[in-house]
């Protein structure tokens, strides 16, 4: 029980100071872990995992459409719209024991996972010419 107690006191510490530019990418990864981890439940016929995984996931995306700004307008728009598909789409692979449709969001998933964390590398550098 202390190395999970350790553990979650470490990721507690980890999300509070991470720096913000890399929190999204960090979610993003988090969900396509949990999405992965449903695959390989899925493949092994262990449902009750396969539900966790997916809930987690679309938890991940939950939180992340409720923190974005209206003010964005399109960009935040579009991002709603695919939180909400990449929940749809994982509560078919759920309800249909559809491996593809949970390894389609995974790979979406992964690939917004990457393009945010080059952003973020690129606000770290300006940051730091900035600051040099």
């Amino acid at each position: 029980m202390t190395n999970v107690n350790g553990l979650n006191q470490y990721r507690t510490y980890q999300a509070e100071t991470v720096a913000p530019e890399d929190q999204i990418a960090l979610l993003y990864q988090g969900a396509q872990r949990f999405i992965d981890r449903a695959v390989a439940a899925l493949e092994q016929e262990r449902f009750i995992e396969v539900s966790e995984n997916v809930g987690k996931a679309q938890r991940i995306f939950a939180e992340l459409s409720a923190a974005l700004n209206p003010a964005a307008g399109e960009i935040s728009q579009n991002l709603a719209r695919l939180y909400d598909y990449w929940t749809w789409r994982l509560s078919q692979g759920l309800i249909r024991k559809d491996a593809a449709a949970l390894r389609e969001v995974s790979a979406t998933v992964g690939d917004l996972a990457g393009a945010w964390a080059e952003a973020a590398r690129q606000v770290r550098v300006q940051r730091a010419q900035a600051h040099g």
